[in-house]
């Protein structure tokens, strides 16, 4: 059964200011959280990993060809006047 908020109010009272401080810090942290919108988050991690699953696909059918790490950097410092 859950307590009732005037028994948590009491309790937080009898805490140390340092200990109310730590519960102030957790409450606003929760309510922060839960104002963010769930929704957008979890609509951008669906989106990645439907990039991730084309990208994949893309590969694996042969209709990209995926580049050497060591041809893009030697592209890159090549691009931008380095010679590593």
């Amino acid at each position: 059964m859950a307590r009732s908020v005037e028994d948590i109010e009491k309790d937080i009272d009898a805490l140390s200011a340092e200990d109310q401080q730590r519960v102030l810090q957790h409450l606003v942290a929760e309510l922060d959280q839960r104002s963010q919108p769930v929704a957008p988050r979890d609509n951008i991690e669906a989106a990645w990993l439907a990039e991730c699953e084309r990208r994949y696909e893309e590969l694996a059918s042969g209709e990209v060809e995926a580049i050497p790490l060591e041809k893009v950097m030697a592209d890159l410092r090549r691009r931008h006047g380095r010679a590593d």
